[in-house]
Protein backbone atom coordinates (compact mmCIF):
# COMPACT_ATOMS: atom_id res chain seq x y z
CA UNK A 1 0.00 0.00 0.00
CA UNK A 2 2.63 2.37 0.78
CA UNK A 3 4.43 1.69 -2.49
CA UNK A 4 1.03 2.62 -4.13
CA UNK A 5 0.51 6.01 -1.98
CA UNK A 6 4.11 7.31 -3.14
CA UNK A 7 4.07 6.02 -6.80
CA UNK A 8 0.87 8.25 -6.94
CA UNK A 9 2.73 11.35 -4.74
CA UNK A 10 5.48 11.06 -7.13
CA UNK A 11 3.69 10.67 -10.42
CA UNK A 12 0.29 12.15 -9.57
CA UNK A 13 -0.20 13.34 -13.27
CA UNK A 14 0.36 9.73 -14.84
CA UNK A 15 -1.95 8.12 -12.47
CA UNK A 16 -4.68 10.14 -12.98
CA UNK A 17 -4.53 10.11 -16.63
CA UNK A 18 -4.08 5.86 -16.11
CA UNK A 19 -7.02 5.75 -14.13
CA UNK A 20 -9.04 7.74 -16.71
CA UNK A 21 -7.87 5.75 -19.29
CA UNK A 22 -8.77 2.62 -17.78
CA UNK A 23 -12.13 4.03 -16.40
CA UNK A 24 -13.14 4.76 -20.43
CA UNK A 25 -12.27 1.24 -21.08
CA UNK A 26 -14.25 -0.02 -18.72
CA UNK A 27 -17.28 2.17 -20.15
CA UNK A 28 -16.35 1.27 -23.46
CA UNK A 29 -16.84 -2.94 -22.93
CA UNK A 30 -20.17 -2.12 -20.66
CA UNK A 31 -23.56 -2.34 -22.59
CA UNK A 32 -25.38 0.58 -23.71
CA UNK A 33 -27.76 0.22 -21.18
CA UNK A 34 -26.06 -0.50 -18.04
CA UNK A 35 -23.18 2.37 -19.30
CA UNK A 36 -26.15 5.26 -19.59
CA UNK A 37 -27.10 3.79 -15.90
CA UNK A 38 -23.68 4.40 -14.53
CA UNK A 39 -23.41 7.38 -16.20
CA UNK A 40 -26.35 9.12 -14.43
CA UNK A 41 -25.32 7.42 -11.16
CA UNK A 42 -21.92 9.23 -11.29
CA UNK A 43 -23.74 12.76 -12.14
CA UNK A 44 -25.89 12.23 -9.47
CA UNK A 45 -23.20 12.09 -7.20
CA UNK A 46 -20.97 15.05 -8.23
CA UNK A 47 -24.31 17.29 -9.06
CA UNK A 48 -26.29 16.67 -5.99
CA UNK A 49 -24.14 18.60 -3.31
CA UNK A 50 -24.14 20.89 -6.23
CA UNK A 51 -27.74 21.37 -6.17
CA UNK A 52 -28.65 21.14 -2.73
CA UNK A 53 -26.93 24.61 -2.18
CA UNK A 54 -28.07 26.19 -5.05
CA UNK A 55 -31.57 24.91 -3.70
CA UNK A 56 -30.78 26.44 -0.24
CA UNK A 57 -29.19 29.62 -1.44
CA UNK A 58 -32.46 30.15 -3.46
CA UNK A 59 -34.81 29.36 -0.65
CA UNK A 60 -32.91 32.17 1.76
CA UNK A 61 -33.05 34.75 -1.14
CA UNK A 62 -37.15 33.83 -1.01
CA UNK A 63 -37.36 33.72 2.42
CA UNK A 64 -35.35 36.69 3.02
CA UNK A 65 -37.61 39.02 1.08
CA UNK A 66 -41.01 37.30 2.38
CA UNK A 67 -39.63 38.50 5.88
CA UNK A 68 -39.54 41.84 4.22
CA UNK A 69 -42.96 41.86 2.56
CA UNK A 70 -43.95 40.38 6.16
CA UNK A 71 -42.62 43.11 8.13
CA UNK A 72 -44.03 45.91 5.99
CA UNK A 73 -47.34 44.12 5.84
CA UNK A 74 -47.34 44.13 9.72
CA UNK A 75 -46.03 47.63 10.09
CA UNK A 76 -49.03 48.87 8.06
CA UNK A 77 -51.16 46.52 9.79
CA UNK A 78 -50.81 48.15 13.18
CA UNK A 79 -51.05 51.44 12.05
CA UNK A 80 -54.78 50.70 10.61
CA UNK A 81 -55.40 49.12 14.23
CA UNK A 82 -54.31 52.24 15.94
CA UNK A 83 -56.42 54.09 13.41
CA UNK A 84 -59.18 51.96 13.93
CA UNK A 85 -58.48 51.47 17.78
CA UNK A 86 -59.12 55.81 18.01
CA UNK A 87 -62.08 55.39 15.88
CA UNK A 88 -63.63 52.84 18.44
CA UNK A 89 -62.97 54.74 21.58
CA UNK A 90 -64.50 57.56 19.91
CA UNK A 91 -67.43 55.95 19.24
CA UNK A 92 -68.64 54.53 22.29
CA UNK A 93 -67.51 57.90 23.67
CA UNK A 94 -70.62 58.99 21.16
CA UNK A 95 -72.76 55.90 22.14
CA UNK A 96 -72.73 56.84 25.91
CA UNK A 97 -73.13 60.36 25.48
CA UNK A 98 -76.76 59.18 23.74
CA UNK A 99 -77.57 56.63 26.28
CA UNK A 100 -76.67 53.63 23.98
CA UNK A 101 -76.11 50.12 25.44
CA UNK A 102 -72.23 49.71 25.16
CA UNK A 103 -71.57 47.27 22.05
CA UNK A 104 -69.45 43.91 22.62
CA UNK A 105 -67.81 41.09 20.41
CA UNK A 106 -67.19 37.85 20.89
CA UNK A 107 -64.40 35.17 21.80
CA UNK A 108 -63.37 33.32 18.63
CA UNK A 109 -62.88 29.46 19.23
CA UNK A 110 -61.17 27.47 16.25
CA UNK A 111 -62.49 24.43 15.19
CA UNK A 112 -62.04 21.75 12.39
CA UNK A 113 -64.63 19.78 10.87
CA UNK A 114 -64.71 16.04 11.31
CA UNK A 115 -67.87 15.14 10.07
CA UNK A 116 -70.71 16.09 7.42
CA UNK A 117 -74.12 15.72 6.90
CA UNK A 118 -74.98 17.24 3.46
CA UNK A 119 -78.44 15.48 2.58
CA UNK A 120 -81.00 17.93 1.00
CA UNK A 121 -82.77 19.62 3.93
CA UNK A 122 -80.49 19.32 6.59
CA UNK A 123 -76.85 20.83 6.28
CA UNK A 124 -74.42 19.88 8.81
CA UNK A 125 -71.32 19.81 10.29
CA UNK A 126 -69.38 17.91 12.93
CA UNK A 127 -66.79 19.99 14.98
CA UNK A 128 -63.92 18.85 17.24
CA UNK A 129 -65.08 20.92 19.83
CA UNK A 130 -67.95 20.81 22.84
CA UNK A 131 -68.74 21.57 26.39
CA UNK A 132 -65.11 21.01 27.14
CA UNK A 133 -64.58 23.75 25.11
CA UNK A 134 -67.12 26.03 26.82
CA UNK A 135 -69.49 25.57 23.50
CA UNK A 136 -73.22 25.54 24.36
CA UNK A 137 -75.99 25.15 21.89
CA UNK A 138 -77.15 28.48 19.87
CA UNK A 139 -73.25 29.81 19.35
CA UNK A 140 -73.24 31.37 15.78
CA UNK A 141 -70.42 29.83 13.68
CA UNK A 142 -68.38 31.63 10.89
CA UNK A 143 -65.62 30.91 8.70
CA UNK A 144 -63.24 33.25 6.82
CA UNK A 145 -65.99 34.11 4.54
CA UNK A 146 -68.68 34.93 6.57
CA UNK A 147 -71.30 33.30 9.18
CA UNK A 148 -71.80 29.53 8.61
CA UNK A 149 -74.53 28.92 10.61
CA UNK A 150 -74.93 27.73 14.22
CA UNK A 151 -74.49 25.10 16.84
CA UNK A 152 -77.71 22.59 17.67
CA UNK A 153 -76.29 19.96 19.45
CA UNK A 154 -73.25 19.43 22.03
CA UNK A 155 -71.42 16.55 23.17
CA UNK A 156 -68.32 16.63 25.64
CA UNK A 157 -65.78 16.93 22.84
CA UNK A 158 -67.95 17.57 19.34
CA UNK A 159 -70.82 19.83 18.39
CA UNK A 160 -73.11 19.68 15.72
CA UNK A 161 -73.80 22.88 13.56
CA UNK A 162 -76.65 23.70 11.11
CA UNK A 163 -75.81 25.15 8.75
CA UNK A 164 -77.60 28.72 6.53
CA UNK A 165 -78.04 26.16 3.80
CA UNK A 166 -80.62 24.30 5.56
CA UNK A 167 -84.18 24.61 4.12
CA UNK A 168 -85.14 24.80 8.13
CA UNK A 169 -82.42 27.95 8.99
CA UNK A 170 -83.34 31.30 7.88
CA UNK A 171 -81.43 34.43 8.66
CA UNK A 172 -82.50 38.17 9.17
CA UNK A 173 -80.20 40.01 6.99
CA UNK A 174 -79.27 43.85 6.88
CA UNK A 175 -78.59 45.27 3.24
CA UNK A 176 -74.79 46.81 3.99
CA UNK A 177 -75.88 50.09 1.60
CA UNK A 178 -79.70 50.60 1.78
CA UNK A 179 -80.18 49.00 5.34
CA UNK A 180 -82.94 47.34 3.87
CA UNK A 181 -83.75 44.29 6.12
CA UNK A 182 -85.33 40.57 4.81
CA UNK A 183 -85.50 37.09 5.83
CA UNK A 184 -82.60 34.99 3.94
CA UNK A 185 -83.80 31.78 3.13
CA UNK A 186 -81.67 28.89 1.46
CA UNK A 187 -82.85 27.45 -2.54
CA UNK A 188 -80.08 25.01 -3.84
CA UNK A 189 -76.00 24.95 -3.09
CA UNK A 190 -75.07 28.32 -2.63
CA UNK A 191 -77.83 30.26 -3.92
CA UNK A 192 -80.35 32.15 -1.43
CA UNK A 193 -83.85 33.85 -1.66
CA UNK A 194 -84.20 37.42 0.04
CA UNK A 195 -87.70 37.48 0.98
CA UNK A 196 -90.25 39.45 2.82
CA UNK A 197 -88.89 43.00 0.83
CA UNK A 198 -91.02 45.16 -0.63
CA UNK A 199 -90.75 46.40 -4.08
CA UNK A 200 -90.49 49.73 -3.41
CA UNK A 201 -87.40 48.71 -1.19
CA UNK A 202 -84.04 49.93 -2.35
CA UNK A 203 -81.83 46.37 -3.31
CA UNK A 204 -79.73 46.38 -6.30
CA UNK A 205 -77.48 43.64 -8.12
CA UNK A 206 -73.65 43.54 -5.92
CA UNK A 207 -75.64 44.54 -2.68
CA UNK A 208 -73.76 42.95 0.46
CA UNK A 209 -76.20 41.02 2.74
CA UNK A 210 -75.60 41.26 6.34
CA UNK A 211 -76.46 39.59 9.58
CA UNK A 212 -79.28 41.92 11.12
CA UNK A 213 -78.66 40.71 14.63
CA UNK A 214 -82.42 40.97 14.97
CA UNK A 215 -83.72 38.14 17.34
CA UNK A 216 -80.94 37.99 19.53
CA UNK A 217 -79.35 34.77 18.48
CA UNK A 218 -77.07 35.44 15.22
CA UNK A 219 -75.06 38.74 15.86
CA UNK A 220 -75.18 41.83 13.93
CA UNK A 221 -72.46 42.60 10.93
CA UNK A 222 -71.31 39.16 9.82
CA UNK A 223 -71.24 38.88 5.98
CA UNK A 224 -73.79 36.22 4.22
CA UNK A 225 -74.07 36.64 0.93
CA UNK A 226 -74.24 39.03 -2.24
CA UNK A 227 -77.34 39.73 -4.57
CA UNK A 228 -76.97 38.59 -7.62
CA UNK A 229 -80.42 39.00 -9.10
CA UNK A 230 -83.44 41.60 -8.50
CA UNK A 231 -86.78 41.39 -10.06
CA UNK A 232 -90.37 42.33 -9.01
CA UNK A 233 -92.69 39.91 -8.33
CA UNK A 234 -95.91 38.30 -9.70
CA UNK A 235 -98.11 39.88 -7.04
CA UNK A 236 -96.14 43.61 -7.81
CA UNK A 237 -95.85 43.75 -3.74
CA UNK A 238 -92.72 42.52 -3.35
CA UNK A 239 -89.53 41.84 -4.83
CA UNK A 240 -87.66 38.91 -5.79
CA UNK A 241 -84.29 38.95 -4.47
CA UNK A 242 -81.74 36.17 -5.43
CA UNK A 243 -78.20 35.84 -3.21
CA UNK A 244 -75.09 34.25 -3.34
CA UNK A 245 -72.93 33.15 -0.56
CA UNK A 246 -69.13 33.17 -1.21
CA UNK A 247 -68.48 29.84 1.33
CA UNK A 248 -68.21 26.91 -0.16
CA UNK A 249 -70.09 24.97 2.30
CA UNK A 250 -69.18 21.28 0.91
CA UNK A 251 -65.63 21.63 1.35
CA UNK A 252 -65.23 23.46 4.77
CA UNK A 253 -62.18 22.45 6.87
CA UNK A 254 -61.66 25.30 9.79
CA UNK A 255 -64.88 27.46 11.11
CA UNK A 256 -64.98 29.46 14.48
CA UNK A 257 -67.61 29.55 16.98
CA UNK A 258 -68.69 32.80 18.95
CA UNK A 259 -68.67 32.18 22.60
CA UNK A 260 -68.21 34.71 25.69
CA UNK A 261 -69.06 38.26 24.81
CA UNK A 262 -66.36 41.01 25.60
CA UNK A 263 -66.59 44.62 25.48
CA UNK A 264 -65.10 46.43 22.71
CA UNK A 265 -61.96 47.88 24.62
CA UNK A 266 -60.65 44.59 25.87
CA UNK A 267 -57.93 43.47 23.31
CA UNK A 268 -58.49 40.09 21.85
CA UNK A 269 -55.87 39.47 19.50
CA UNK A 270 -53.31 42.48 21.02
CA UNK A 271 -52.94 43.84 23.91
CA UNK A 272 -50.55 47.15 24.65
CA UNK A 273 -47.51 44.88 25.36
CA UNK A 274 -47.82 42.75 22.17
CA UNK A 275 -47.99 46.05 20.20
CA UNK A 276 -45.02 47.27 21.86
CA UNK A 277 -43.03 44.22 20.89
CA UNK A 278 -44.36 44.06 17.55
CA UNK A 279 -43.02 47.60 17.27
CA UNK A 280 -39.48 46.69 18.81
CA UNK A 281 -39.35 43.72 16.04
CA UNK A 282 -39.86 46.14 13.38
CA UNK A 283 -37.72 48.65 14.57
CA UNK A 284 -34.70 49.51 12.49
CA UNK A 285 -35.35 46.83 9.69
CA UNK A 286 -38.49 48.90 7.96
Amino acid sequence: MQIIVNFFQKHRDKAVLGFLVLLSLFFLVLPDDTRVGVGEAVLNALLLPAAHVTHWFEAYVDMRDENRRLKRMVASLMHERERLLQYRDERQHLRRLAGFREQQFFNLVSAEVIGRNLDRFQTSLIIDKGTNDGLTAKMPVVSYQGYVGRVYRVFPNSSWVQLICSKNSPVSCLDKRSRVVGILEWRHRNTFDLTSVSAVEDVQVGDTLLTSGFGGVVPKGFFVAVVSKTARASDGLTLKVEARSEIKFRSLEEVFVLTDRVPWNKGIVYDRADTMLVNSILGDSL
